[in-house]
């Protein structure tokens, strides 16, 4: 049934017929923007899609990320590049800046003053991470002394990006300003940092850096051993996953303080995954049984329960969800046309 858990499934319609459908980015407005086939699309309430306009010459591409005021970053498709690219919200596109030398970007997300985080690609697949301002003037971000790759993962509302820098002595965790100065992540040192919230707070792999200095270790417990951290919460509540010690996966909820919370499958299944956190402590995420996937949603006491199938799919995963959580996207299958489409589950 589309109804009866105390959300609403909608079907992400194809802009043509038998085309597959992928649901990037809902943002805390509702905008829902992914991609139609190998289109860049919006969705309204409804699942009803519109084409985002391309630039000339581009044969197609995908929107990621949108802010409150209805900016949308996304990239477009040039032959075997991309190019990275917003939408204003009139409607119109616009192509980002590219640093001399680069062939290729891409971009990974808008904050709410229309600031975009990307990353360039230079001949020889050499990555260096972007920041674009809001008028869309680039700004390199800084690489550490002697040089090497950096990847930016993530963007808080003050500018601040988090990510990954690359030389001669292996990748570790970096942090840059909104200048775009770079610097290390103190010990215990990490490969990449992979979110920031505004206060601060940087998550890396089993590890919060907070802005004061102090660090909290995501350990695991009686109960699973800790594995990968994949979101952190503006209350500094982090989300993640690990191995049961018969060898299942299980999610887990971390306070700020690093204590878990396990967060179990739908019975009978017999392990989770999870992806997303709103501000409430809901995560959402998938639930595996033995030859089964369902989406599911932990409240705050750490119950699962299902998420609904819209008519003529069958609903798979749930991998975002808005901070206020209203509103949660993932992805089914449509039988008929043997693809794969996105889902948004809205509360009732």
């Amino acid at each position: 049934m589309p109804g009866g858990t105390g959300f609403t499934a909608v079907d992400l319609r194809p802009l043509s017929a038998g085309e597959g459908t992928s649901a990037y980015c809902v943002n805390d407005a509702g905008m829902i923007v992914g991609e139609s086939g190998s289109r860049p699309v919006r969705w309204d309430r409804a699942g009803n899609p519109a084409p985002l306009p391309v630039l000339d010459g581009c044969t197609g591409g995908r929107a990621v990320s949108a802010n409150a005021a209805g900016v949308i970053a996304g990239s477009l498709y040039t032959g075997e590049h991309l190019r990275p690219v917003c939408w204003r919200p009139d409607g119109r596109v616009h192509a980002l800046e590219l640093p001399l030398g680069a062939i290729s970007g891409t971009t990974c997300r808008v904050n709410e003053r229309g600031s975009i985080l990307g990353n360039a690609m230079r001949p020889g697949y050499r990555w260096r991470a972007l920041r674009w301002e809001p008028g869309g003037e680039v700004v390199e971000l800084g690489a550490p002394p002697g040089g090497g790759e950096t990847q930016g993962h993530d963007l808080n509302g003050l500018d601040e990006v988090v990510g990954s820098a690359k030389n001669g002595t292996g990748r570790t965790a970096v942090r840059w300003s909104p200048s775009g100065k770079i610097s290390k992540l103190p010990p215990p040192r990490r490969a990449t940092a992979c979110g920031i919230t505004d206060s601060g707070a940087i998550l890396g792999d089993g590890v919060v850096w907070n802005r004061d200095g102090g660090t909290v270790l995501l350990t695991g417990g009686p109960e699973f051993s800790a594995g990968q951290v994949v979101r952190i919460t503006g209350r500094g509540v982090t989300i993640g996953w690990g191995v049961t010690p018969d060898r299942r996966g299980t999610c887990a909820r971390w306070d700020r303080d690093g204590r878990p919370t396990v967060l179990p499958p739908l019975p009978p299944d017999i392990a989770s995954t999870c992806y997303d956190i709103d501000d409430a402590g809901t995560v959402v995420g998938e639930s595996v049984g033995r030859g089964t996937v369902r989406p599911v949603r932990w409240d705050a006491d750490a119950t699962p329960f299902p998420l609904p199938s819209p008519p003529g799919l069958t609903a798979i995963m749930a991998q975002h969800i808005t901070a206020s959580g209203a509103v949660i996207i993932g992805y089914g299958f449509d039988a008929d046309s043997s693809s794969y489409r996105g889902i948004a589950w809205h509360r009732t």
